[in-house]
Parts: C-alpha cells; sequence; structure tokens
C-alpha cells in the first residue's frame, strides 16, 4: 500500500483489532472477515411480507429501499476490489472512502497542525424498521499519504452566488467572495464582529487537489448525499477551517465543529455539508448527465469555474483556516484514511456504465448554519485548500479502463495550470507559496491528547468512535487475517 494509516502507536490498532476479530468472528475462515448477511434474505423478505401485506405502500418502499441498498453496497464495494484497486494503480491513484484534505501536514507524516478527512456519505432509511443505513462512498486520487497537490493562481478560481439570498446567480472570483464574505452571507450579522475578509497576503495561490467521487445512482434514478468533513483541530465555538461548498446551484459557508448537523443514523465521523437555500440547509443530489439531458435538454447553465476546468458535475470543496482562540496541541490523526482491504473476488463483472453525475439539491431539511455567532478571524500561517471534485455515477462500481484514464485526464487538467506540482509532505523543504508557516517536525505522544478532547467536544469515547467507523467502513476496514494485521503493523 502507498498510504500509511493515520495512527500514532502501535496499541491503538492492537485494541481496535480485537475488537474487529471478536466482531467478525473469523472462527471457521481464518482468511477472510465474515460478511454479515444480504439485506434480501429470504428470511428477512418472509418476516417482512407477513409484517406489512396490510400495507402495501409500505411493502414496495420496503423494496426499492432493498434494491437501492445493493445499488449503494456494489457502488462502496469500489473500494475494496482488488482489480479496481489495480486499475487504479496502474494510473497512480487509490481508490478510498476517507481522503486527506489538509491545509498543513508535517514531513513524511500523517500528523499535521491543520488537517481534515473528507467523506462522501449516502444515507438510508429502511421503512420497516425505521432505521437508518450510512455508506461511505469510494473516491479516486492521488495516494493520501503522499497528498500530491498543486499551487494554482487564486484568481483562476469562480463562484456562483445569490442562493444564499434568493437571488438569480451570478458569477463572482474566491477572491472576491474571500474579500467581502460578509456580503455573501444570507444572515451577515452571524459573523460576529466587523471583519468582511478571509484573505490573507500569503494567498496569491491556493493548494489544489482533485478527485472523482462516485455516487449510486441507477437509470432513470438519483442518489441524496452529503460530503462530510472532519478538522483534527476544531471544536464547538473554536473551528480551526471554513468550509465553501461550490456547485452550479451556488455557494453555502459553514465553520467546522465536529458537532453540528449530524444523521438521523447518528453520529458520524465529522460534520455534513448542506447546500444553502435563502437560509434553509438541503443535502445534495446527484442525477446521471443522460437523465437530465432528457429532461432539461440544455446543459449551457452557468457552472463553477477551477483552474480553467468546470462542468455540471463539478464541486469546489475550499476549506479556509481560522485563528483558534485558544490554540491546542495538535492531534495524532486516528488512521481511517489510509488502509483499504482488497476482497480479490474472482467473478464475472459486468461492464461499467459510468458516467458524468449532475449535482443539484433536494428537500429543505431546517436551518442553514454560516458563522454561528462566532468571530472568526484568518490564520494566515496555512494556505487555503481547494479540493476539486469531479462527481460519477454508476449502479454497479464497476470502472474500466477508459473510465480510468478519463479520469486520470481529468485530474491532469486541473494540476496543468499550477505554478508548482508535488507533495507539500514526502518531498522535502520547497519555497512553494502553499506551504504553511511552522515547524514541518511530527511532535510525539499527542494521541491522549486528542481523544481527551473529542470526548469533551462530542461526548464520544475513543471506544466508542472506533466502533462507530467500523460500522461505517465495514468489511472495507478489517483485516482478512492475523497475518495481514501483523503486515500492516510492521509497516508503522
Amino acid at each position: 500500500m502507498n498510504d500509511r494509516p493515520r495512527i500514532s502507536h502501535k496499541q491503538s490498532i492492537i485494541q481496535l483489532t480485537t475488537l474487529l476479530f471478536s466482531v467478525a468472528a473469523l472462527g471457521s475462515s481464518p482468511a477472510i472477515a465474515q460478511s454479515p448477511p444480504p439485506a434480501n434474505s429470504s428470511s428477512e423478505t418472509s418476516s417482512t411480507v407477513s409484517n406489512s401485506n396490510e400495507n402495501p405502500s409500505i411493502l414496495a418502499s420496503y423494496y426499492n429501499y432493498r434494491d437501492y441498498e445493493e445499488v449503494v453496497r456494489q457502488t462502496a464495494s469500489m473500494v475494496g476490489n482488488a482489480d479496481a484497486q489495480s486499475l487504479a494503480q496502474q494510473y497512480g491513484l487509490n481508490i478510498l472512502d476517507i481522503t486527506w484534505e489538509d491545509t498543513g501536514r508535517y514531513y513524511n507524516s500523517a500528523v499535521g497542525p491543520n488537517i481534515s478527512d473528507m467523506t462522501i456519505q449516502v444515507q438510508q432509511h429502511n421503512p420497516i424498521s425505521d432505521e437508518y443505513k450510512l455508506s461511505l462512498m469510494p473516491v479516486i486520487r492521488h495516494p493520501n499519504f503522499s497528498d500530491e497537490s498543486a499551487d494554482v493562481p487564486l484568481d483562476r478560481f469562480f463562484l456562483l452566488v445569490g442562493n444564499e439570498k434568493n437571488q438569480d446567480l451570478k458569477r463572482v472570483s474566491l477572491r472576491e467572495f474571500l474579500g467581502d464574505l460578509r456580503g455573501y452571507l444570507h444572515e451577515p450579522e452571524s459573523w460576529a464582529g466587523e471583519k468582511n475578509s478571509l484573505l490573507a497576503d500569503r494567498d496569491t495561490h491556493v493548494l489544489v487537489s482533485a478527485q472523482a467521487c462516485f455516487l449510486p445512482i441507477p437509470q432513470g434514478s438519483n442518489a441524496k448525499f452529503n460530503p462530510v468533513l472532519f478538522n483534527y483541530q476544531s471544536y464547538q465555538e473554536n473551528p480551526a477551517v471554513l468550509t465553501i461548498l461550490a456547485t452550479r446551484e451556488g455557494t453555502s459557508v459553514t465553520i467546522i465543529d465536529n458537532v453540528r448537523d449530524g444523521f438521523e443514523a447518528g453520529m458520524t465521523w465529522g460534520q455534513r455539508l448542506f447546500f444553502n437555500q435563502n437560509g434553509e440547509r438541503a443535502s445534495f443530489t446527484g442525477q446521471r448527465l443522460s437523465d437530465f439531458q432528457g429532461e432539461s435538454g440544455d446543459v449551457r447553465t452557468p457552472t463553477v469555474e477551477a483552474a480553467g476546468e468546470e462542468g455540471l458535475n463539478m464541486v469546489m470543496l475550499i476549506q479556509v483556516p481560522l485563528k483558534q482562540k485558544e490554540p491546542l496541541m495538535p492531534p495524532a490523526p486516528i488512521g481511517f484514511g489510509g488502509v483499504s482491504l482488497l476482497s480479490g473476488e474472482a467473478m464475472a463483472m459486468p461492464d461499467s456504465n459510468v458516467e458524468a453525475a449532475v449535482i443539484g439539491h433536494g428537500e429543505i431539511e431546517g436551518p442553514f448554519t454560516e458563522i454561528d455567532n462566532l468571530a472568526i478571524e484568518r490564520d494566515p500561517d496555512f494556505p487555503i485548500r481547494v479540493t476539486v471534485q469531479f462527481y460519477k455515477a454508476t449502479s454497479n462500481g464497476v470502472v474500466s479502463q477508459k473510465d480510468m484514464q478519463d479520469i486520470r485526464e481529468q485530474i491532469d487538467r486541473v494540476y496543468e495550470d499550477a505554478d508548482y506540482v508535488g507533495s507539500l509532505v514526502v518531498d522535502g523543504p520547497s519555497n512553494r507559496p502553499t506551504e504553511y508557516d511552522g515547524s514541518k517536525l511530527e511532535p510525539p505522544n499527542w494521541w491522549d491528547e486528542f481523544w481527551k478532547r473529542h470526548e469533551e467536544n462530542t461526548g464520544q469515547s475513543r471506544e466508542e468512535a472506533l466502533e462507530m467507523l467500523r460500522r461505517l467502513r465495514g468489511e472495507n476496514w478489517m483485516p482478512r487475517s492475523p497475518q495481514e494485521l501483523q503486515e500492516e503493523l510492521d509497516r508503522l
């Protein structure tokens, strides 16, 4: 593997793996962790029918849920598919379900003074049990650990604004937007104090990476999803980053504190990001481009632009570093972004049906939080990070060589506009304008400090967080054997 998990010491892995192996019950099959029975097992179906035969509409909803659950499962399984991972690696890429989108990382380390984990999460509701289920969607990008990035001039990025005030969309540069952020808020008074700008003198360039994000979308249907960001330094009333999410429908701004806007399914790793519809929040939706064209007949609508790239399926996730009131010792990340366990199953694969996914938004879900009445201020020690995302639709999780080649070329086109391309993690000292100011050496023994702050902020213990992530990542996060576990330990 090219990536090292975000883990500070072996004991944490050993404790976690004890839990995983006890849950997986390897017993009779020591080489492969056992998977739960499929949702459409005959026993479940029989029970469902007997319990719901007096309400056909609920039963129909259940069968729709079950069919879509299989699409979600197949899409999520890309991360654990050996053939897909091998194909990605031929193009210098990885398939991941948690990506590292950091504004500052120490040399040759998974740790940094301002680091974030990003996931794409889909939530499903079982109409029979009334339970919710979360799934992490696959992302294809350069390996997490080396984090190859580009320095692109700030003036090469453009957003659409107006959605936050229910006005017609208009295009503004990212520089204009950051220079008068208060003017682009639904509630300008939610930003305490009198500042208007989050620009810093260092902002000649922004730190850029690009990726392809997959959504489970059958033909004629759509997906409801949320990007989710966990920033390791942020906590309640003391955010370390502000996020700007820019789509073809507008731009949405919120601070990250890791505790707001949870799922009905319960806590997750990070904070959900939403679309701001005139001060109300809505989850995002994805629709196949072919279906969108069939409905609208016209794709010549304004879009966001990043380094010359634009499109209906493009989203920019922008992180603006903020000064913290009480800077705390940055934590050692816990290791959820680099390990993917490959199934290696040999079976006939269906054909790829990947195409661009047009990004929109769904129904209103409640008030949208912007600055949360905080007196935020830009931290000039760190660069702005722009993660350019190209969304893709699939109904079976199959990617062809042509798909992977197209993804690599799309990523490369973003990097082509850069003044510098490389790794701020493994390439050593540089004069890049996006290198953060401060020590580049990883301090030891920060693990306990992180867990203390995490539990104080969320009420979630280390054990509860690890179990939650095991549920989220499922079999993709389980060692297939004790031997594989030992190999991972030896790499640390």
